[in-house]
């Protein structure tokens, strides 16, 4: 182990040194002459000189060693120790315990789940999906240089990002020809309620929405000329070529999704992308987004001549997959295909930080000091 200062110019502290020795030359008793009648009349001899002398050696050392420690924290010492070389095996949640004993490991090594906080082996396996890019680069970060790691992977497994991990060490990657146990479906969210507005040129397109709606078994109320949906969940259609008034502009921008007609009117400069498009590939549908919300505008008018998709068994469900807010690109790996590459920068390992030990030992100090001087105070005046 190797003991370093972080700030060794802080050493120029241990000059308060001097005034402990100063203030106890100074107290020390002193002898104080006392004239007498009878001499008087002797002449006067020389004084013999007086040496010097400290009173409480006790107290001296301690408020010594007290301001040297001072310094010495304030130096901020850090202590650099031997790293632990043992290899360690990281298995990822999911590998069942028979894979686990077929595999050969060095038997010295630490194992520990690939999971959020590294647990030991032996505690239960966490649950998935895990960041197991993220703990990758991690761990990797946190090891020594030298020390040899090896994964356990599943064949398949959650967790990965948009690159190869790079790591400073080759690990030893093994992926066992067992698939992950299935992860439960997500519930699929409940249909959007759908509010429905149109002046008397936009009449014609209600009656396709209000049949999509039932498709999906949604509820369709009524939305008055200067009202919102009570909920941003829910979906407002304003069919008019009026603009949209400041009310339901003000719900879109904390996050709700409005359907507007062909020809309606776009609140400012929003640039919108193709969202829904035909079995030709023409655009159907394009998406904009106002504040936290989306606003999506159709291309033509909600009529069959039109629009022939609205005659199409699917288009209840297209519509409502585009209405559904987007959902985060999955992050399921292959491993075999995602081995991690070498080509990071190994870390030095972080030194142990030895300033809170001095600030208890410095602390305890104090208070021995205080109660050695308050002691000789209650000796002096008993």
């Amino acid at each position: 182990m190797t003991l370093s200062l972080l700030l060794p110019a802080a050493l120029a502290a241990l000059a308060s040194l001097l005034l402990p020795l100063l203030l106890h030359l100074a107290r020390r008793d002193s002898v104080r002459p006392l004239d007498f009648a009878a001499l008087r009349w002797l002449r006067a001899r020389p004084r013999p000189r007086r040496r010097l002398r400290f009173d409480e050696w006790p107290l001296l050392l301690l408020r010594l060693l007290l301001l040297a420690l001072l310094a010495l924290w304030l130096a901020r010492p850090v202590l650099h120790g031997a790293p632990d070389m043992r290899p360690v095996v990281a298995v990822m949640p999911g590998v069942p315990a028979a894979a686990l004993a077929a595999q050969s490991l060095p038997e010295d090594a630490r194992r520990h789940w690939l999971a959020q906080g590294l647990p030991a082996l032996d505690a239960p396996s966490p649950a998935t999906p895990q960041p197991i890019a993220s703990l990758l680069r991690e761990l990797d970060a946190d090891l020594p240089a030298g020390v040899p790691l090896v994964v356990l992977a599943t064949a398949r497994f959650d967790g990965a990002d948009g690159r190869i991990p790079q790591l400073s060490r080759k690990l030893d990657w093994r992926v066992v020809d067992v698939a992950p146990a299935p992860s439960k479906p997500a519930a699929g969210l409940p249909p959007p309620s759908l509010y429905l507005h149109a002046d008397a040129g936009h009449a014609y397109a209600l009656r396709p929405l209000r049949a999509a709606a039932r498709a999906w078994q949604g509820t369709v109320f009524d939305l008055a000329a200067d009202t919102a949906p009570p909920a941003t969940t829910a979906v407002a259609a304003w069919l008019a070529s009026a603009p949209m008034p400041a009310t339901l502009q003000d719900w879109i921008a904390r996050g709700g999704s409005v359907l507007l007609a062909h020809d309606a009117a776009l609140p400012g400069n929003i640039a919108l992308a193709p969202l829904l498009h035909d079995d030709a590939g023409v655009p159907l549908l394009e998406s904009g987004r106002l504040g936290r919300g989306r606003l999506l505008r159709f291309r033509q008018p909600l009529r069959p001549a039109d629009m022939p998709l609205l005659l199409e068994a699917d288009f209840p469900q297209r519509l409502r997959d585009a209405l559904a807010p987007p959902m985060p690109p999955p992050g399921r790996a292959d491993a075999r295909a995602h081995m991690p590459a070498l080509g990071a920068r190994a870390q030095p390992p972080a030194p142990r930080d030895l300033q809170p030990w001095l600030a208890v030992l410095i602390a305890l100090l104090f208070a021995v000091e205080r109660w050695l001087a308050t002691a000789r105070r209650r000796e002096a005046s008993a």
